[in-house]
């Protein structure tokens, strides 16, 4: 379970100022669930990751994962960002195998089911300049199995690929998920994929982020979903959170 509460974040300017990111944000994942978060670009939710991962100690306020105080990385939180972190000079399998290499294991069964859940069995001695960006983001997503994470972070995965290949691989990370049952906390600009991955969808506002709106989702996952009128109808409820007055 992933708890925040009364989180706040600001990074220090010169001259003792401070430009605030994060004001108060409270929010609970259960084991297993899934989250997506939206909001306008540059409000913070980007951070707003990196302190659940680790990477930043907020300002004040509390951040655990399944009850213990979230201080540093940890190898059960994998972070996928939308630069897939991908080495070029490496080799699939090499890249598979990063996350399971800064913990200190080597565990070959790990690799081959993470290759294999992705589709990627055959690819492990290509490069990445070999690979489209579809295939990447597989790489990037079969790195964090392999690791055994219990907690996906994902910063804008999918920004970059077109609209059949983002498709397609939303499908196949709702298929993972179902399949290893892990944390999904997603950030995304696309509502629809907020709708089609989030079992609720939290609203940040403008920065400094605050939390404006919770809209659960329970119909999500499954694949047809998309055809449904239900997933229509929840896309324009989520829409209106961004409808700019006509003046």
């Amino acid at each position: 379970m992933i708890e925040v509460e009364d989180l706040h974040l600001a990074y220090p300017q010169a001259g003792g100022m401070e430009n605030p990111v994060l004001a108060g944000v409270s929010l609970r994942v259960e084991r297993g669930a899934s989250l997506a978060i939206l909001g306008p670009s540059g409000c913070g939710k980007s951070s707003f990751l990196y302190v659940l991962a680790g990477l930043i100690r907020p300002t004040s306020g509390r951040v655990e994962i399944d009850g213990h105080p979230v201080e540093k990385p940890r190898p059960e939180v994998a972070l996928i960002l939308q630069e897939t972190g991908l080495l070029p000079w490496k080799t699939v399998w090499q890249n598979a195998t990063l996350g399971l290499k800064l913990q200190g294991v080597a565990d070959v069964k790990r690799i081959k089911r993470a290759l294999r859940d992705l589709g990627l069995e055959g690819f492990e001695r290509r490069y990445p300049a070999q690979l489209s960006g579809g295939e990447k983001k597989r790489v990037s997503l079969a790195r964090a199995l392999a690791q055994d994470a219990t907690v996906l972070l994902m910063d804008e995965p999918l920004a970059a690929l077109d609209a059949l290949t983002k498709e397609q691989t939303q499908n196949l990370i709702l298929k993972l998920w179902h399949k290893h049952g892990f944390t999904l906390v997603l950030v995304t600009h696309d509502i629809e994929e907020a709708v089609f991955l989030g079992q609720r969808i939290v609203i940040f506002s403008g920065r400094p982020a605050r939390v404006v709106g919770t809209i659960p989702n329970p119909e999500m996952g499954d694949p047809a979903y998309r055809q449904s009128q239900t997933f229509f109808d929840r896309v324009r409820e989520v829409r209106s959170f961004f409808q700019v007055p006509t003046p």
